[in-house]
């Protein structure tokens, strides 16, 4: 009985102790020890050794508001922001040189300049003046119209016989169109008219200048040909000539058919807001052709010089002052007369 026992017992032993044996331990992770505890706790050595969860960091105010830390990263346009108005740029006026000899034949871009020359001979008596304004458009294309306002002149030019000079308002008119090609050479088309009698005409230019130095320009051919289209070709020069050619229609006394002009000018710089001028110029009447009855000249034309010189004074950047004296032509001594300048660009 004894010995059934023992049996029963070392049977047991043998297979049940891998039934109880416990299970293996995963290594430990390592952890960072424990502070040791403020003095007076209380907590004595109850807590030495044992691990320590980690601290976690509150969130972030802009993870809180579900956006990200990285600056550089896009982001929506706030409802302020998606609101304001987009202000489109404002045109920049380009800077216009104030020396003469250095500014380009076509105004630059966005600027206006509105300019009158009143200008006499001596005799016979006859003085005249427009206004003219002209615009960039591009730096390559410029508009210009042109009123010629007012003409005073001796009543015999007009009215052979008669004595005395008398004062008129002009009536003509004129638009023109200013293509520069290159920096040296531009185009100009005109068409001038007169209200009453109506006169129509056509001025065709081809405006060069060259730049020889900062000093030093060249330049012409700035008011090459006018020709009439219909009774005459209307003048901005002299109101006399428009008056003259108006008298001539209802006499049926012939007038010319136009001008041809060659003309040269030169520019010297003396100081950057003073300029000294000169200009020579041929002018060629055409005269009527095969006699016809056309209004105004004489058949076969004619041809006279004309000579000036002057200066042009420019206190501030958009302001010109001027003055020169000179003959319309050189084979009458009577032609010689001043003419003034004053322009004003905005």
């Amino acid at each position: 009985m004894a010995l059934r026992r023992l049996l029963v017992v070392l049977a047991f032993a043998l297979v049940g102790t891998p039934l109880f044996a416990a299970p293996a331990k995963k290594p430990a992770t390592p952890v960072a020890p424990a502070k040791d505890p403020a003095p007076g706790s209380g907590s004595g050595d109850a807590g030495a050794g044992s691990a320590v969860e980690p601290i976690e960091e509150p969130p972030s105010a802009t993870e809180m508001n579900g956006t990200d830390d990285n600056p550089d990263a896009p982001h929506a346009l706030t409802t302020e922001e998606a609101k304001k108005p987009v202000v489109a740029a404002a045109p920049v006026k380009k800077v216009y040189p104030v020396e003469l000899a250095q500014r380009p034949i076509t105004l630059t871009q966005n600027l206006t300049e509105v300019s009158i020359a009143p200008h006499l001979q001596v005799k016979p008596f006859a003085m005249s003046d427009a206004v003219h304004a002209r615009y960039g458009i591009t730096d390559q294309i410029q508009i210009g119209v042109t009123y010629l306002y007012m003409g005073a002149y001796a009543s015999e030019l007009v009215f052979p016989g008669t004595t005395g000079n008398s004062f008129h308002s002009g009536k003509a008119f004129g638009f023109d169109v200013t293509y520069s090609i290159f920096d040296w050479l531009a185009v100009q088309v005109g068409v001038p008219f007169y209200v009453s009698p109506f006169a129509l005409g056509l001025q065709i230019a081809a405006p060069m200048k060259f730049h020889l130095s900062d000093k030093f320009a060249l330049g012409g051919l700035d008011d090459l040909l006018s020709i009439s289209l219909h009774n005459f070709a209307p003048s901005f020069y002299q109101e006399v000539d428009n008056a003259s050619a108006a008298q001539n229609l209802t006499t049926t006394t012939p007038n010319s058919h136009g001008h041809l002009r060659f003309s040269v000018y030169g520019i010297y710089q003396y100081t950057p807001n003073f300029a000294i001028m000169g200009r020579l110029g041929l002018d060629d009447d055409l005269g009527t052709s095969n006699g016809s009855n056309v209004p105004g000249g004489t058949l076969n034309g004619g041809t006279t010089v004309y000579l000036k010189a002057g200066f042009l004074y420019t206190p501030v950047h958009y302001l010109d002052v001027g003055l020169q004296l000179g003959f319309d032509s050189l084979n009458d001594g009577g032609s010689f007369g001043p003419q003034a300048f004053l322009a004003l660009r905005i």
